[in-house]
């Protein structure tokens, strides 16, 4: 009896278990709609200064989808400063096939510029007609960099000061790069990979690498960059030195022969081998022609 009372609560709670199974299923579901990833437009926009003389914004559309941020191309962007007005406009750009576009700060915008000594960048974009805007602020710098030969120690100087109060004063704690300009980014010229600037806004490292290869007069570019920073942007600033080994072309491995050479540089080897099998080719065909020839002589004459 007690075995029958089991199997018929068993069989009343089974409908009971399988709704709340169906229910937990189905909350799930709509759990995973609720936190499917949503696409959105993101715009970066970055300040660049080099030699304290050319400024420009570099501006990078991404289209978003949860971690994953793609580039956005030929979107229609407008860049202004301070404030999103007509006059204040900066540029109108279209981004390339990487989502990026880059503008100048033009001539007509020159005295807004010299005006106040912290500036406002606004980019802004239309996405399914809902306007997307970034913005970043910009304090005013200028960067320095000289070189320095004591007892036969080389060293870089750089010397970073900011606009306050329409007056140059030192910036302390900028970080930066400092060392020598490479295809793949800067090669630091001491130990350390970045370098902070003290209370006068100086930083100053000894060239420890030797023997670094320049151009034909021995001349390598030096280089000091601020990247990222949240109050200067991107400052950039170079210096041609000769203190480098002079590095001069050499023309004459081209005219060697080897393998890689055109064809009248090839090694000699390899032009007797290649006009051997020609040869060799062509004799035998030769002599097949020759003897299908006297094949067909013979056999007139036989006939005869």
């Amino acid at each position: 009896m007690k075995t029958m009372k089991r199997i018929n609560c068993f069989f009343l709670l089974l409908p009971l278990l399988l709704m709340l199974a169906v229910n937990q299923v189905s909350a799930q579901e709509e759990e995973e709609k609720e936190e499917a990833p949503v696409t959105e437009t993101v715009l970066r926009l970055r300040y660049f200064n080099e030699n304290n003389q050319l400024q420009y914004l570099i501006l990078e559309s991404l289209s978003k989808t949860g971690r994953i941020a793609v580039p956005l191309p030929n979107q229609v962007c407008e860049v202004y400063m301070d404030e999103q007005i007509e006059e204040n406009l900066i540029a109108k750009v279209t981004t390339d096939e990487k989502g990026k576009a880059k503008c100048f700060i033009p001539p007509s915008l020159k005295a807004l510029w010299d005006e106040m000594p912290m500036h406002l960048f606004i980019a802004v974009t239309k996405d399914k007609e809902e306007e997307i805007t970034t913005e970043i602020e910009i304090t005013k710098a200028r960067i320095q960099i000289d070189t320095l030969s004591e007892d036969g120690v080389r060293s870089i100087s750089v010397m970073v000061m900011m606009l306050e109060d329409s007056v140059w004063v030192p910036a302390e704690e900028v970080e930066m790069k400092v060392g020598i300009r490479r295809l793949g980014g800067i090669l630091s010229a001491g130990e350390d990979e970045t370098y902070t600037t003290d209370e006068e806004g100086m930083v100053s490292v000894e060239l420890n690498k030797a023997n670094m290869p320049g151009d034909e007069q021995g001349n390598i570019i030096l280089r000091a960059r601020v990247e990222e920073s949240d109050l200067f942007g991107n400052l950039i600033i170079e210096k041609t030195a000769r203190w480098g080994v002079p590095v001069i072309g050499d023309d004459s491995f081209f005219e060697q022969r080897s393998l890689w050479s055109t064809r009248f540089r090839a090694p000699y080897w390899l032009l007797v081998m290649a006009y051997g099998i020609a040869f060799s080719v062509w004799g035998v065909i030769i002599y097949l022609v020759i003897q299908i020839f006297r094949i067909k002589k013979l056999g007139t004459l036989n006939r005869e």
